[in-house]
């Protein structure tokens, strides 16, 4: 196995649709024809929008073959004690090919992605974790911060 980590770009658009329909399935469990429709519509033209900017996509391969991504989107707000800068980002789509799970593969694109957000001056990286990448997560040092996460779908 020979893995490396490296950012997308936009020829990688077709992948990183098809590692969010990956990941949404994993965690959401089969989804409508209106949510497959849906996101078919709108995710290549985030992408597209995104990339470069306020986005970026980690992919770690073995040969070249995506196994593996991590998503991160990057927000600016009025700074805060836990973001003096206002720079902060969230992660999300952390997502590893069932063959390629358990093998530090996550952990090395989310040390890139530690690294090159540090180095961007965000002060403050937030996600939503699952029960599977918890442990990961802790590790790295991102502590939980109890369960205040809410939503209102409009």
């Amino acid at each position: 196995m020979n893995i490396t980590v490296r950012t997308a770009d936009k020829s990688d658009i077709e992948t990183l649709v098809k590692f969010r329909f990956l990941y949404l399935t994993d965690v959401e469990g089969e989804l409508s024809e209106k949510q497959i429709n849906a996101l078919n519509n709108q995710l290549p033209i985030y992408f597209e929008k995104h990339i470069g900017n306020d986005f970026t996509a980690y992919f770690a391969e073995d040969n070249g073959k995506p196994v593996a991504v991590i998503f991160m989107v990057r927000l600016e707000k009025p700074a805060s004690v836990h973001f003096l800068s206002g720079s902060t980002c969230y992660l999300m789509n952390v997502y590893t090919d069932s063959e390629y799970r358990r093998m530090g593969i996550a952990s090395r694109i989310l040390d890139r992605l530690i690294s090159d957000a540090k180095a961007e001056g965000i002060t403050c990286i937030d996600l939503s974790a699952t029960e599977m990448g918890k442990p990961v997560y802790l590790k790295k040092g991102f502590v939980e911060r109890g369960n205040t996460e809410m939503r209102m779908e409009l």
